[in-house]
């Protein structure tokens, strides 16, 4: 019985740890939007880009995270989640869009993140772009992180 209970344990420990390694899949990109994303350097979490704000202020970066929104107007902005953080992403100059129809892809970006607040009317015109019809209360202030994507990688659907 005790042999019975440690493989039990032996096979719970292996598969978490497949599932773990698993959460690592390597990002092959199936459609790439905008500027080439640059080679060299690393790719940060939306999460860990988040956290570095301050310390990335204005610079370009690589930051990746599932897409779980677009905006189903033309597709001139989505929502880029990882874990409990996210961020409204913007495209350069209006010079690119995504397909609206892209949720819940993984995606790599190139681009720039700040903080930002958005006017009532603002933050109504995403919701409604988004096709919501989110009530905000006039003078309610909403913060939200922000990236102008200068490119953009995304993953197929699995």
């Amino acid at each position: 019985m005790v042999r019975n209970l440690l493989k039990s344990c032996a096979c719970t420990l292996v598969i978490l740890l497949l599932i773990s390694v698993n959460a690592e899949v390597p990002f092959s990109p199936d459609q790439s939007f905008g500027s080439a994303i640059p080679e060299s350097g690393s790719v940060k979490t939306l999460k860990q880009a988040i956290a570095d704000t301050a310390a990335t202020a204005g610079s370009p970066l690589k930051i990746s995270g599932l897409i779980t929104e677009v905006c189903q107007a033309r597709g001139c902005w989505m929502i880029l989640v990882d874990g409990d953080s996210h961020a409204r992403i913007f495209f350069e100059d209006y010079g690119f869009f995504v397909p609206t129809d892209t949720s819940m892809q993984r995606a790599v970006l190139y681009g720039t993140l700040s903080e930002q607040v958005l006017s009532h009317e603002a933050a109504e015109h995403l919701a409604e772009d988004a096709g919501r019809k989110d009530l905000f209360a006039p003078g309610e202030q909403i913060k939200e992180y922000t990236i102008v994507a200068k490119g953009v990688q995304i993953e197929n659907k699995i």
